[in-house]
């Protein structure tokens, strides 16, 4: 057995558990490997036990081209919850990348509210219109729960579409809760 397991079942173990420990960078790497693989759901928490390094690692992940789509998006959804300031980017790029694997660029339209904040109708009204369904339904979606402002983005382009579009069907539920909601007093 090698020196370099035992060093990476206490890191992992002090992930798991949620505690921070200071790492080298081959077993903060080995960390953001187990946790990219974990058949489980893993926490914000556990992802910024592995420390700052752990932020770049995750960068790259998500950047590179020959990873598995699913890893680069599971990378950049962790990315965007542990170090947002370092996924705003990234986002802005695979949305806007029409050759980027559809899961990766859905991965990048659902952490896009959490991440850009004001600016996500901005980035995400466009994708309303994108050639692929999915990336127009996680886009509609998303817009549809974050503000009245992205429901009624959703609501006007759905009146373009035909009813069988992912778009239009989540634009009867922003509509139905455009209806409920009362206009804000000026």
């Amino acid at each position: 057995m090698s020196a370099r397991v035992p060093g990476m079942a206490v890191l992992l173990a002090g992930v798991l558990s949620g505690s921070t420990l200071a790492a080298s960078l081959p077993e903060v790497r080995a960390g953001v490997d187990a946790l990219l693989g974990s058949y489980r759901a893993v926490t914000v928490a556990q992802w910024r036990a592995l420390g700052p390094e752990a932020g770049p690692l995750l960068e790259s992940v998500a950047r590179d081209p020959s990873a598995l789509p699913t890893r680069r998006a599971r990378a950049l959804a962790a990315l965007g919850a542990g170090w947002p300031a370092s996924a705003g980017p990234l986002i802005r790029q695979l949305v806007a990348d029409g050759t980027a694997p559809v899961v990766l660029r859905c991965a990048a339209v659902d952490v896009a509210a959490s991440v850009l904040g004001p600016e996500t109708p901005d980035v995400l009204v466009p994708l309303l219109r994108d050639r692929e369904p999915l990336v127009r339904l996680e886009s509609a979606k998303v817009l549809a729960s974050s503000t009245a402002a992205g429901c009624q983005a959703v609501a006007a382009q759905a009146r373009s579409l035909p009813a069988s579009d992912p778009v239009a069907r989540t634009a009867a539920s922003c509509e139905a809760q455009l209806r409920a909601t009362p206009p804000a007093k000026k």
